[in-house]
């Protein structure tokens, strides 16, 4: 394991590369969907604890969080630690089902589990680390309508991407007293608005926020009391080229804001933009503009490990893949 400053120094560092083909770490390698323990169905994010380094995957159609261990040994076999299937919904929203999805994952500092539900009532859950499990935000019109992204930062601080309203929401630490910190315009594409904001990622050291605004196709970073925000990556149409997006979906940034790595699951890769750049670089999955889409990977999550490894949720193919760096 590697030193949290050498793994940051590597992510900061615009010429660190990674092997082109990934491990396996979770899911099947025949790519099935499925309910087993060793099988996900749509994984959609994912996250590391600090103490083991196990990996977390929000399984979506599966309905639940599935732990994995990696311990250098081809098993594959997860524990579920949170079934969204067995909680008690309201009957009013159940809408005719029991249970739901969860759609955003983040694990803070204290490896306390953030999860939110895709559909009513759309909460954001945390599961502690003895296993006690609390509502921490409520969904409605005094808090938000869907959370499609989250991130908490060291002060426990609760970053909510709200998809519906276009907006970022910040909560202290018990889900009250939010502000917008992002959006809050109505969805559009000028810079004080957002259009369907998915993943984001604070900058500790500064407080900027960035977010992927999946419709306009860029990622905005919004500093601390901005009513406005930049567009730092993307932002040119739709399409493949190193300097467009299709629909992003993911972001994660080095320490101090030098590397900023997306997930372009609809072009299916992982691109990397230094700071102020016109254009981002390959760094994993497709690099074919005549790639057969059926056969593209669909990156929906992206996380580094203590060894700075690509980490990526694969979608369509129902897998966590491992890229080890290359340096």
């Amino acid at each position: 394991m590697l030193s949290n400053i050498v793994v940051d120094q590597l992510i900061s560092n615009g010429s660190t590369k990674w092997k082109q083909v990934g491990i396996i770490v979770a899911g099947e390698k025949k790519e099935a969907e499925g309910e087993g323990v060793d099988q996900l169905n749509t994984p959609n994010n994912l996250a590391f604890d600090n103490k083991y380094q196990n990996i977390y995957v929000s399984d979506y159609t599966n309905g639940r969080i599935q732990r994995f261990s990696v311990n250098g040994k081809d098993d594959r076999t997860g524990v579920t630690v949170l079934k969204l299937n067995d909680l008690d919904v309201p009957p009013e929203l159940a809408l005719g089902k029991k249970g739901n999805n969860p759609n955003a994952l983040f694990i803070d500092k204290n490896d306390n589990i953030y999860v939110s539900e895709h559909q009513p009532p759309c909460r954001v859950l945390k599961l502690s680390p003895n296993g006690t499990l609390t509502t921490v935000i409520e969904s409605g019109d005094s808090t938000f309508r869907c959370c499609s992204g989250l991130y908490v930062d060291e002060n426990e601080n609760i970053y909510v991407a709200d998809w519906e309203e276009s907006t970022v929401w910040k909560f202290d630490k018990n889900g009250k007293n939010r502000e917008i910190i992002a959006g809050g315009n109505g969805y559009g594409n000028r810079s004080d608005q957002l259009s369907h904001p998915k993943g984001i990622f604070v900058a500790e050291k500064t407080g900027n926020i960035y977010v992927v605004d999946v419709y306009n196709r860029h990622v905005q970073r919004w500093s601390p009391g901005s009513k406005v925000g930049e567009t730092v990556c993307g932002g040119n149409d739709e399409g493949d080229d190193l300097n467009q997006f299709e629909y992003p979906w993911s972001v994660f940034v080095d320490s101090n804001e030098k590397q900023i790595y997306v997930c372009d699951p609809y072009n299916g890769r992982v691109v990397r933009w230094s700071a102020g750049a016109e254009q981002g670089e390959f760094i994993v999955g497709n690099n074919s503009k005549n790639a057969n889409p059926t056969e593209l990977p669909f990156f929906a999550a992206i996380r580094f490990d203590q060894n700075a490894n690509i980490y990526v949720a694969d979608s369509k193919k129902n897998q966590i893949r491992k890229y080890l760096i290359d340096n």
